[in-house]
């Protein structure tokens, strides 16, 4: 009669099985042993390779023969000899059965395990061989095996530590030795050999199978026992070269520790001078300068070092001046902290560079680390003729002084982010034409923090002729000192047709427009607005053409008739614009007209697919905006959100694949227009400031997930500078 299945596709004897089992498993956890170990045999006798079985089911008592075929195979120097004897019969003639069915080796697993728990450590040994008989390619047997001896000689260990004999593991080694010849060393030598064989066993030489969870229990019984297939160099048949192109992928602290992995690996490693060219520090520990002095002679090739963190690094004006001058190669040097206050203030260099020395630093970046103004003057004048770019982020106050007082020609990237907390706007006063002056051929720049000064008398600044990347941050203002009404002038250099990235994150008007928008006319500033008031000719053709320009980022409102002059043609119908993000309402001060600074009114709303028609295109990719709601008046909080003008303005590009929408709303209806940006079909990747936490996150991720778009929640101060630069 044909067994049954059941509802989840077992049979009814594999049901019973499973039943039999659970109820050996409370058995043990109740400590009653000999009741599980009946529910165990049968088990085993339901198993399907036993019905209509008519020959004998179970070896007899004595399992000495069993044992000693095992012994003798392992004795044998062919790595085979085990699973040969799995597959014959016992040298007393008794066939053990063979059973691919995972139950039956589960249920001889866990007679195993209890036949330990009760002391009988010899029928732990055989029927533990007999999981091995059952299924050789399995590591369970080999663990099961190896785990009794080893408790065996954990304990023989333990009594004569104590000079207490255990009567079960003195009984258990007297028959050990009686019926296999298996002494205390021989007992050990048989348990390496015989994990030894299961490697070889449960390898892809036999089965093509998945591993389990006793594979891994294997590999680590072998490594604590040392054994050669444990610890085979997996990358021993790689060429060098490759091997050297894995580790150049490793982070420093890595390295250091393949080091120790092999002699052969730190042969590679230590003679590898591309491998050692930039070297990352995630925390370094305070090395003393006598090892540090060693490590920087054994590291002469380093090019470019990053240190994470210093404040654990012991950094004092010896160790800088040591690491500086130690590392004759050192072109980049980055070094960053989150607890500058853990810090020592290095003032200067100890000792003092000789007049003839000079660095050939071409990347200086401290990002966190409180560098005084004298500090930096040393470093910027020891590398004024090489240094390349210079990040100065969060060093403490009035970097601008360091960079006006050295000049350096070859600088082409420099951002400058200051810390404002705890400081007042007048503390970090910035003069264009000295900066611009110390940084003639400069070809990107981040400005944070600072107030642009303008006096009476100050020349509109002259150079950075190859400009391409400009980025005023949030916190950026302007101080002018004038005497009635008086037109601004060009405070900064002006743009050339080379510019490819333009972000304006500060809402102040007047930077946004005086760097956009004022031309020079001969010795004249000209704006085309207060040309217009004035009653004066403006030229529009001195505005700059960008057919370069990739990315224009603004959360300054601009008036929409000039920036459809400056982006339409070329750089958004026939250049190459791919990220625009723009702002509809003015969230700044009210206008200030002697400096003409030209804003929308508050009361007027700008519908992008209309007033920014002319942006129509099929290049761009990115699209944002800043501060709308088409609900009705701007700034009558409360009222349902309405973001369907933005929604409608998304059709007018074919390549767009990703939002930015920073609304600042609390109002109702934000959740409907995030459900309807994801279920766009362009769209695939949102940034947004609405939605965080809570019930709407949860379903808007939810609905994210299924339609395949990534919805990020990005601050409102959204990043900026020359890691965007290189995001995009």
């Amino acid at each position: 009669m044909a067994e049954t299945s059941g509802s989840s596709g077992t049979t009814q004897s594999e049901q019973t099985i499973e039943n039999l089992l659970n109820k050996a498993r409370a058995s043990i956890s109740k400590k009653e042993i000999k009741e599980a170990i009946g529910d165990i045999l049968a088990a085993i006798d339901f198993c399907s390779c036993n019905k209509g079985n008519t020959k004998q089911l179970r070896h007899g008592k004595d399992k000495s023969c069993h044992l000693k075929q095992f012994v003798n195979g392992v004795r044998s120097k062919d790595l085979d000899a085990i699973y040969d004897v799995a597959n014959s019969p016992c040298s007393c003639g008794f066939a053990w059965p063979s059973c691919s069915s995972p139950k039956h080796l589960e249920a001889i697993d866990l007679l195993t395990e209890s036949l330990e728990t009760e002391g009988h450590y010899v029928s732990a040994i055989t029927t533990g061989l007999g999981i091995i008989r059952l299924r050789p390619i399995s590591a369970a047997g080999y663990c099961r095996v190896a785990k009794t001896i080893r408790l065996i000689l954990k304990l023989e260990k333990e009594g004569k530590k104590a000079k207490r004999v255990n009567p079960k593991v003195a009984r258990t080694l007297a028959t050990l030795e009686k019926d296999a010849g298996l002494t205390t060393a021989r007992l050990y030598i048989f348990m390496k050999k015989l994990v030894q064989a299961g490697l070889n066993n449960t390898s892809e030489k036999y089965r093509n199978d998945a591993h389990d969870e006793y594979d891994q229990i294997l590999m680590r019984m072998a490594h604590s026992l040392k054994l050669q297939n444990s610890l085979r160099d997996p990358a021993a048949k790689l060429p060098l070269e490759l091997l050297r192109q894995i580790f150049s992928h490793l982070d420093t602290s890595d390295v250091i520790r393949s080091l120790r992995v092999s002699k052969k690996w730190n042969r590679i490693i230590k003679h590898d001078t591309l491998l050692w060219e930039e070297v990352r520090l995630a925390q370094p520990r305070n090395p003393g300068n006598r090892v540090f002095a060693t490590w920087l002679r054994g590291h002469q090739g380093v090019k470019s070092l990053t240190i994470d963190e210093v404040s654990g690094f012991g950094f004092s004006a010896k160790r800088l001046y040591m690491l500086l001058f130690g590392l004759p190669n050192l072109q980049c040097l980055i070094i960053k902290t989150a607890a500058p206050h853990r810090c020592d203030t290095i003032q200067e260099l100890d000792p003092a560079p000789s007049p003839s020395q000079k660095l050939g630093l071409a990347q200086l970046s401290l990002d966190g680390y409180q560098a005084p103004v004298s500090l930096l003057v040393q470093l910027l004048d020891l590398s004024k003729d090489t240094l390349e770019v210079l990040d100065l982020v969060q060093t403490g106050s009035k970097p601008e002084r360091a960079i006006k007082a050295v000049r350096m020609p070859k600088l082409r990237s420099l951002w400058v982010d200051i810390d404002m907390a705890g400081t007042s706007t007048e503390e970090h006063v910035l003069r264009m034409p000295e900066i611009v002056a110390s940084t003639p051929n400069l070809e990107a720049f981040c400005l944070n923090g600072f107030q642009l000064e303008w006096t009476p008398g100050q020349p509109t600044p002259q150079g950075w002729r190859q400009l391409k990347h400009a980025s005023f941050g949030p916190a950026m203002g302007i101080e002018a000192h004038t005497q009635g009404t008086i037109l601004l002038p060009r405070i900064f250099p002006p743009m050339t047709e080379s510019m490819e990235k333009i972000e304006i994150m500060t809402m102040n008007p007047v930077i946004a427009h005086n760097y956009l928008f004022t031309v020079m006319d001969g010795a004249e500033a000209r704006h085309p607005l207060h040309s217009q008031e004035m009653g004066l000719e403006f030229d529009e053709g001195k505005l700059p053409k960008l057919p370069n320009l990739e990315l224009f980022r603004s959360r300054c409102a601009i008036d929409v008739g000039l920036l459809g002059r400056l982006l339409a043609v070329p750089a958004a119908r026939e250049g190459s614009l791919r990220v625009l993000e723009l702002a509809v309402e003015q969230r700044w001060a009210v206008r200030q007209r002697h400096l003409w600074c030209p804003v929308v009114g508050l009361e007027s709303i700008v519908v992008p697919a209309e007033a920014f028609v002319w942006m129509e295109s099929e290049k761009i990719e990115h699209l944002g905006l800043y501060f709308f709601n088409y609900a009705g008046f701007a700034f009558q909080y409360g009222q349902r959100f309405n973001g369907q003008p933005f929604l409608d303005w998304l059709d007018k590009f074919p390549a767009l694949n990703s939002v930015s929408v920073y609304p600042d709303w609390p109002g109702e209806g934000v959740m409907p227009f995030i459900g309807k940006l994801i279920l766009h079909p362009r769209v695939k990747k949102i940034f947004q400031d609405s939605l965080r936490t809570g019930y709407e996150w949860d379903e808007a991720c939810l609905l994210a997930v299924q339609r395949s778009v990534d919805l990020y929640h990005c601050d409102f101060n959204v990043p900026y500078g020359p890691s965007l630069f290189k995001n995009w």
